[in-house]
């Protein structure tokens, strides 16, 4: 029967896949959505953690040369960080958006990414094409995750569940990258050391097995499909009502106004401070630790990957206890075992370097266990407790902008790494380091001596920094979901003034902002 309902496409789309919870939020489910996690490994592992090494030993680039083609890459990463989250919140206007997901969209887009990641590890070219295909690498390498990372608070407002989620997420990443980084170490390890061609090989293998998992992930989550209501209410916000030709002008004030409110909140700036530097820490580290085996130690490249499979393997283990830990205690104890382990580790390494006493690779490997405890977790906290962050700015705004949560910590990330790739590459320059094309060469002893000083002191004082904050972190289990409780009561139609006064004092702690003042619920 023929009928005279007018669709306008908005709602068309509503009962896609994407936006049908399917059962319980599980452990078979959650790792469905933590397969996704391979993408760190799936391009990090040769495209990361060797690319350096990879360069000025295979294909006679310098330090600075290196640092050049990092840092416009990670400057493309930062603008790109600040668009996607936006972008990805902004994408229920389109009809491609209603059909593919705010955020399933960009899982999708991973497909491609990680065909191109086949085209970097290749040597025997000239500088411009590396610049040009790594700086667009990086681009998206470290932003195009971002919107998957708000799919946990897409899925349940429990705070338990977002924690399970998060806590199979990095056990199943870790899982993974265990297996691919002892595979890594094995091949390398029995491949000729001058031989560039197996990274190349390696790199593909990785690839498709990332879009494997990558498939999977798309096909057990889902996430909220943005309502008429909805869109209105943020469109009116924008001051644009219905109209969603704004200039470009327009639209990037009111990114920068978003980006400029979630900033003001209290916990969340402080996360950003956290997440910031223990990343550049972790960065200078990753760049610095192939070098330091190598030139310093005097071991096999392959044994950088044999420590990322220790890591992670016992990692597992490490995250499995934290993610239940976390439910019971505040974030912030754990923030503090986290960094001073990892400043044990620091120092562990200096001493290597300086001492260099026998028997290396068994006390590399006792550096190494507290750099894993340390690390694992460290690595582990903040993706964990961020998807519980946005609920604060719903809490002031009424607004779910968690994509631009996400941008903002992502452009805190790259900007760190900038300011990490800058220092690392820029000093070796400066002492003299010797690339290759054929291999690893022996380096003067001031540059022995600045890596071994890099992977100590400088990745120690990133660490005191996040430590710092971390310790200093207010949030817990019970105040996000009081939280989340009053958001659900204010949805519900509930009124400001019938808001207890522990939901008051915790709105203060938590944004720095007073209860009363809140005008998103007006």
């Amino acid at each position: 029967m023929k009928t005279n309902k007018v669709h306008d496409g908005w709602d068309e789309y509503r009962n896609r896949r994407i936006y049908t919870p399917r059962g319980k939020i599980g452990i078979l489910r959650s790792t469905g959505y933590g397969l996704y996690g391979f993408l760190g490994s799936a391009v990090g592992l040769i495209c990361y953690g060797y690319i350096s090494f990879f360069y000025t030993s295979f294909c006679g680039l310098t330090p600075m040369q290196v640092a050049f083609l990092l840092v416009f890459g990670r400057l493309l990463a930062s603008g790109t960080a600040l668009w996607i989250g936006h972008f990805s919140d902004s994408l229920y206007r389109f009809k491609f958006g209603r059909k593919y997901g705010r955020r399933h969209f960009f899982i999708l887009a991973t497909i491609p990414f990680l065909i191109y990641a086949m085209f970097i590890p290749i040597a025997g070219l000239n500088f411009w094409y590396y610049f040009i295909t790594y700086s667009v690498l990086l681009a998206f390498f470290n932003t195009i995750h971002l919107p998957w990372t708000t799919i946990p608070s897409e899925m349940t407002d429990q705070f338990e569940v977002r924690t399970k989620m998060g806590t199979v997420r990095a056990v199943v990443a870790a899982l993974l990258n265990t297996i691919a980084a002892f595979i890594v170490a094995r091949v390398l390890g029995a491949w000729p050391s001058n031989d560039p061609k197996i990274y190349l090989y390696l790199q593909i293998g990785l690839s498709i097995f990332g879009i494997i998992f990558t498939l999977i992930t798309y096909y057990t989550t889902w996430e909220h499909f943005v309502t008429k209501n909805e869109a209105k209410l943020m469109e009116l916000d924008r001051h644009q009502g219905e109209n969603i030709s704004a200039t470009q002008w327009q639209n990037m004030k009111a990114t920068f106004r978003e980006f400029r409110q979630i900033f003001r909140i209290k916990t969340f700036r402080k996360h950003l401070f956290i997440d910031g530097a223990d990343q550049m820490a972790g960065n200078l580290n990753g760049l610095i630790l192939t070098y330091f085996i190598v030139n310093v130690l005097g071991l096999n490249p392959s044994v950088t990957a044999y420590l990322s499979s220790m890591s992670t393997f016992i990692g597992i283990f490490i995250m499995i206890v934290a993610g239940y830990v976390i439910n019971k205690y505040a974030p912030k104890y754990m923030y503090g075992i986290a960094y001073g382990m990892a400043l044990v580790a620091c120092t562990g390494f200096g001493i290597l370097g300086f001492v260099m006493p026998g028997h290396l690779v068994t006390w590399l490997l006792v550096a190494q266990t507290f750099y894993i405890f340390g690390g694992q977790l460290y690595g582990f906290l903040p993706g964990t407790v961020f998807p519980s962050l946005p609920v604060l700015d719903t809490l002031l705004t009424g607004k779910s902008r968690a994509g631009s949560f996400s941008s903002l910590a992502g452009l805190f990330e790259q900007g760190g790494f900038v300011i990490t790739n800058l220092i690392g590459e820029g000093i070796l320059q400066l002492v003299g380091f010797r690339s290759s094309t054929s291999g690893a060469v022996e380096q003067p002893p001031a540059v022995k001596l600045t890596l071994t000083l890099m992977i100590s002191v400088g990745v120690g004082i990133f660490f005191l920094i996040a430590m710092y904050n971390g310790i200093t972190f207010k949030a817990d289990k019970d105040k996000l979901d009081l939280v989340g409780q009053e958001v659900k009561r204010l949805r519900e139609g509930g009124k400001k003034s019938e808001a207890s006064q522990e939901v008051r004092a915790v709105t203060l702690e938590l944004t720095g902002t007073d209860y009363d003042r809140i005008t998103g619920w007006d």
